[in-house]
């Protein structure tokens, strides 16, 4: 498996939090591991509904869109981690190879990666003297410990298919969500009638093409209220919203939470290094 060089960004904790919620987002620049210890809830990765509980460890590669929701009558409790890989080739920069499927469920790993997540977060936030080089061997021993399990599961793989109308459209959403986009919009670039589009769309994925564009926006905010320091008006604007009053009321309306609660709920168990 080689050698890895790893670079901890941050590390944070779940718990207790019913109505904890992450609306669709990915990130460009770092990867994520996430352990269950305990609950339940309903993830969304790379456009594929999950299951998970406790016993299951979630992989996300950098740039692999994701949406997480606790199940309100058995809340997860989970540890996480962001990280990059250094000194790797572009096509080499990935935690477990992309045809992989990105839970993996009932491991004889479990119990040690999930003893290391929690080291690796308490080293984070109490910052005793050595926790870097720990942390550092920590993180490595982890994602070697997941390769090692997807070593031996590699016919668990996502099965590939040509890329149907239906997912060049959430596609092209998802590369275009912080416009301003129409059923109308969507009928033009595709040459298909609106309500059409609408239809396909609501079976395949269970929400209407513009909910989806407006989720996607507010989960990109949800990412960035937890890992930047900019201001609410800043975000929304980023996002499209000329208004950041209205945008407030939307990001109450999918996640339950105003922008600065949702910011300083989700910022008390993380630990950036």
């Amino acid at each position: 498996m080689g050698t890895i060089q790893s670079r901890l960004l941050y590390t944070g904790k779940v718990c207790d939090a019913p109505d904890w919620n992450f609306p669709s987002h990915k990130h460009d620049d770092l990867h994520e591991i996430l352990v269950v210890c305990d609950g339940k809830g309903t993830f969304i990765i790379g456009g594929i509904s999950y299951s998970v509980g406790g016993g299951d460890i979630l992989v996300y590669n950098k740039g692999v869109l994701h949406e997480e929701q606790s199940s309100s009558d058995s809340p997860l409790f989970t540890y996480y981690c962001g990280f990059t890989l250094q000194e790797v080739l572009p096509e080499e920069d990935w935690v477990i190879p992309s045809d992989q499927k990105p839970v993996i469920r009932s491991s004889r790993i479990f119990p040690e990666t999930a003893a290391l997540m929690k080291m690796l977060f308490d080293e984070s936030s109490v910052k005793e003297e050595g926790h870097e080089p720990i942390s550092h061997y920590l993180l490595n021993s982890i994602i070697l410990l997941i390769r090692r399990a997807v070593g031996h599961q590699r016919q668990d793989k996502v099965e590939e298919s040509a890329p149907s109308l239906v997912a060049q459209i959430k596609d092209y959403i998802d590369r275009n969500f912080t416009q301003s986009i129409t059923l109308k919009d969507l009928g033009r670039q595709f040459h298909v009638n609106p309500y059409y589009i609408s239809h396909i769309f609501k079976d395949n994925y269970q929400i209407s093409p513009i909910n989806y564009a407006i989720h996607r926006r507010i989960g990109e905010a949800t990412r960035l209220l937890v890992s930047t320091e900019m201001k609410v008006w800043e975000i929304a604007k980023l996002l499209g919203y000329d208004n950041p009053n209205y945008f407030s009321i939307i990001f109450r309306r999918v996640t339950g939470l105003s922008p600065n609660q949702f910011r300083e709920s989700n910022q008390q168990n993380l630990f950036p290094r």
